[in-house]
């Protein structure tokens, strides 16, 4: 493939302490099996993957593991990209003190990403001890950054993030009619955004047919991982249609980071996507006659799309 994977990115669990509205994944107390991941972590640095990040679930209830991922990590000189956390999955403060002085002991330097939006419903007081203990901790003014949901409930979106700028005695910078940051004399917190992944239970809340195509980016973002789920199963991809078999390429527990790639390549759904894009494939199917409902400029969309109308009736987009 054109796009060699530059980074791990551990599922450790399911579980969750929120319950978003958009959310279809389904939260299970199964976590992902710490020798395992130790082994496959070591097999990737060797393999020149130089990036691990961690998400749920809430990897923070699966902090033991995450520490000791981290602490592996660092031992290799593997650079650190970022945890999404919903920010919230504590009780007292003392409690995420002791969590947060574990994660830096344990060697974490990298982003801490909070999810802050209309969609998750976390106690916002939680989320402001939690950037001013991270900032503490750390020693870092932008160790915290926010990623919100953008597509749907926007308005509200931006009102949760002033209610957290306030409880932070901060001010919310707006660029372009959008907050970019969060800014006081001792914090500064970026923002950025992710498209509402119109699917599922979200399915209602944007039409994602939108009149224009996608720019193909041969899965650059959010693609381009190795995506370990907390059974061990590998996707090349973190975006909304991980959970479809075709996109499986191997498991932790039995497959190398070379073999995984190796399983990829036979994949021609998969290859395609990382070689030519989803463009070619388009193409493909509309010369066959199939009419799609739309155009969309969310490729993501279109690959959960491709896979829920196709494959699952038996066939696959190269035989439509």
């Amino acid at each position: 493939m054109k796009n060699f994977p530059k980074e791990v990115l551990f599922c450790l669990t399911t579980a969750c302490n929120l319950r978003c509205a958009h959310c279809d994944i389904e939260q299970r107390p199964e976590v992902l099996n710490k020798k395992a991941a130790l082994k496959f972590l070591a097999a990737s640095s060797r393999s020149g993957i130089r990036r691990v990040g961690f998400t749920g679930g809430e990897p923070f209830l699966a902090l033991e593991l995450m520490c000791a991922i981290s602490k592996e990590a660092a031992r290799h000189g593997t650079l650190f990209g970022r945890i999404m956390t919903n920010g919230g999955w504590f009780g007292a403060d003392k409690e995420l003190v002791s969590a947060l002085n574990r994660l830096f002991r344990a060697g974490y330097d990298g982003d801490l990403c909070l999810s802050v939006d209309a969609f998750h419903r976390q106690d916002l007081k939680k989320c402001a001890s939690f950037i001013r203990a991270a900032a503490a901790i750390w020693g870092r003014p932008d160790i915290v950054s926010i990623a919100a949901v953008k597509g749907a409930k926007e308005g509200q979106t931006r009102k949760r993030l002033a209610r957290l700028a306030r409880a932070l005695s901060a001010r919310l910078i707006i660029v372009n009619g959008r907050p970019s940051a969060i800014k006081n004399e001792s914090l500064f917190i970026r923002i950025s955004y992710i498209d509402l992944s119109t699917i599922g239970k979200a399915a209602g809340l944007k039409n994602a047919w939108d009149g224009k195509w996608f720019k193909d980016d041969l899965c650059k973002g959010p693609g381009n991982v190795l995506f370990v789920l907390p059974d061990g199963t590998v996707k090349p991809c973190c975006g909304y249609a991980n959970d479809a078999d075709i996109l499986t390429i191997g498991s932790i527990e039995r497959d190398s980071p070379k073999q995984l790639l190796r399983n990829a390549r036979k994949n021609r759904f998969i290859a395609s996507i990382f070689d030519t894009g989803f463009h070619p494939v388009r193409k493909r199917i509309e010369r066959a006659g199939v009419r799609f409902p739309g155009k969309t400029t969310n490729q993501c969309f279109f690959c959960d799309y491709l896979i829920r109308a196709f494959l699952k009736k038996g066939s696959d987009p190269f035989t439509p």
